[in-house]
């Protein structure tokens, strides 16, 4: 998945108790479409336990890799996580990587042959396992997939056969909602246990609750607002609601990754001053009303653009990398103030930062070390039982805030405790700042 989902990646502490504690295992995805900028060598590695190679595009026969990537750079992934004794593992999809997915997995004897594709294709290059990356079962996801009702059952029937075809030395992953997998009559299931019996660990793509960048289709929200909520503020949904839906849905908390976003997402706002908004009993900046015309993101922000569904858009992303921030002058070295114009605002009951330009009207939503913090804070409570860290990397020597202390890299996965503890445990919302 690409810089508008990211979710990314993963790791996993062991927290049962403060006694069994275990140190945390740190997840990254490497953007091999952005091989020029970042070459293997660049990858963290002495920050990362499982890296995840993408993109792997999904074909009318099966899977290959994208059109830029080279084999060679692909041959040097893998090598070099061996070298540093890591993890290596191949994802397939993605946001503009599932168009087939449905079609490539409708029946027994084509989930067999998808299945023997990524045996082979694990072989061939020496991976340690596969990450299926499906947006999303019996969804149209970015407008043009195909789907079907039985969706959701066609792909565990294929983790079952990749289970047993791979055995228990491969590692199985897959990205999926946080809001659930859809089944036959268009609802999130209410028991999704099943798919634990063959994944090693599921990714929650607990990124942009309060609105889409789709070129296809309008923002969902009039204001600005976090990429990836602690606690549901005024949003859509949250990490901690992300892992209630799961877990209360009978998957175990254990094989649970959470995603935090290693981007920025820009608005323009209608007004240079920020106003201040009540929000779960405290006072807020977060939610500001803006243009609905999205700013022109970094450098890889080019338009015009045209996905896989031959939709062609003008409108930028307004994607920033977090460096970028940095490298740009809007956010201090060590990520804790503004600069140039820019102001860092932290919301107290989202958890999450943002900075803001009056002069330009630019306001610039995130994800930090300091929110990374919280909800790794928050993953460690007691009673908690994994917490890790993934997502598509930035460069690592300035990705300030990688570090292996299970909140480094891109995105931070981590497992949370069954509905009944978060609960228990989950602190009232503080007021915002």
């Amino acid at each position: 998945m690409k810089l508008s989902t990211l979710w990314v990646s993963w790791a996993s502490l062991l927290v049962g108790s403060p006694t069994t504690a275990k140190p945390p295992i740190v997840a990254q995805y490497w953007p091999a479409y952005a091989s020029s900028s970042q070459p293997p060598s660049a990858f963290p590695w002495n920050q990362t336990d499982l890296a995840y190679y993408f993109v792997t595009t999904t074909t009318e026969s099966g899977f290959k890799p994208g059109g830029a990537q080279s084999l060679a750079d692909l041959k040097s992934f893998v090598a070099q996580a061996k070298a540093h004794n890591t993890k290596a593992l191949f994802s397939i999809g993605g946001w503009e990587g599932s168009v087939y997915f449905s079609d490539l997995l409708a029946t027994t004897v084509k989930r067999q042959k998808f299945a023997k594709q990524v045996q082979a294709f694990m072989t061939q290059y020496g991976f340690d396992g596969v990450d299926i990356d499906w947006e999303y079962p019996y969804s149209t996801g970015i407008g043009c997939n195909t789907d079907r009702p039985k969706d959701y059952k066609n792909l565990l029937n294929l983790l079952k056969i990749l289970r047993t075809s791979l055995g228990s030395s491969k590692l199985i992953t897959a990205a999926v909602s946080a809001t659930g997998i859809v089944g036959a009559d268009g609802n999130v299931m209410g028991d999704m246990s099943p798919y634990a019996q063959y994944v090693d660990y599921l990714n929650l793509m607990t990124v942009s609750f309060v609105f889409s960048r789709l070129p296809s289709c309008s923002p969902w929200s009039a204001t600005t607002g976090p990429l990836s909520p602690l606690r549901t503020c005024n949003t859509d949904g949250s990490v901690t609601d992300a892992v209630m839906t799961w877990t209360s849905a009978s998957f175990p908390a254990e094989k649970l990754l959470i995603g935090i976003p290693s981007y920025a997402i820009s608005f323009t706002t209608n007004s240079s001053t920020l106003s201040t908004t009540t929000v779960n009993g405290g006072s807020s900046k977060l939610f500001q009303a803006w243009t609905g015309v999205v700013p022109k993101g970094d450098s890889s922000d080019i338009t015009p653009s045209t996905n896989v569904c031959n939709y062609t858009t003008t409108a930028h992303s307004g994607h920033w990398q977090y460096w970028e921030l940095i490298d740009e002058g809007f956010l201090s070295k060590n990520g804790t103030a503004g600069r140039g114009g820019y102001t860092r605002y932290f919301d107290q009951c989202t958890q999450t930062p943002f900075l803001f330009n009056p002069k330009k009207r630019h306001f610039l939503s995130y994800d930090d070390p300091q929110s990374a913090g919280a909800k790794a804070v928050r993953v460690a409570l007691p009673g908690l039982i994994r917490c890790g860290v993934a997502k598509l990397t930035a460069n690592s020597q300035r990705q300030a805030w990688a570090r292996k202390r299970g909140v480094g890299g891109v995105q931070v996965a981590a497992s949370v405790p069954p509905s009944s503890d978060l609960q228990k445990t989950d602190p009232p919302a503080p007021h915002a700042a």
